[in-house]
């Protein structure tokens, strides 16, 4: 075929179809965040910190809860100045709605983690031998994910020392 004939064949596809098609395979799937997911995730972004660095010596943490959607607002506002608040095994509870927490190993701790937007990717708190806790989320997508701040309750054998909050998107 000619290059002439492509050229017309293209051009009379053009104007049965319009420019529609070729601006929505442009456009993509992407959308901007609604005013509210806008704003939670502004607010989420004030939390993430910077990634930790040295060798990976990270332990999982085994015995911790979301803190349940009832109980967010009074979360958030215990963590307003500081990724970590000590609370008592009986505020533990409250906070989360479970009782799986025993005082025989260790101490209570709230803190602060970021999650995707729907709660779809897990959560994965690891903690150090020298107490440093790094909480990290993520998700996988080709488009900006909107982040949520999502606390934690974790049960620690001793005080934590500095607090890492990351969220990663990748986007392979």
């Amino acid at each position: 075929m000619r290059k002439d004939t492509i050229l017309a064949a293209c051009l009379s596809i053009n104007a049965l179809w319009g420019w529609g098609p070729l601006l929505f395979v442009a456009s993509g799937c992407c959308k901007p965040f609604d005013p509210s997911t806008k704003q939670e995730n502004e607010e989420a972004r004030v939390w993430v910190t910077e990634g930790w660095r040295g060798v990976y010596d990270w332990k999982e943490i085994t015995l911790w809860r979301s803190v349940s959607e009832s109980r967010l607002s009074r979360a958030r506002t215990l963590l307003q100045t500081n990724s970590v608040v000590q609370v008592t095994i009986e505020e533990a509870c409250d906070l989360t709605g479970e009782f799986i927490f025993d005082e025989s190993k260790g101490k209570t701790y709230l803190l602060r983690v970021v999650v995707d937007a729907n709660g779809t990717f897990p959560v994965e708190p690891s903690v150090r031998p020298n107490g440093d806790i790094w909480t990290g989320g993520g998700a996988n997508s080709k488009c900006p994910v909107p982040m949520r701040r999502r606390p934690i309750v974790a049960q620690l054998e001793k005080a934590p020392g500095n607090v890492y909050v990351t969220f990663y998107v990748n986007s392979d």
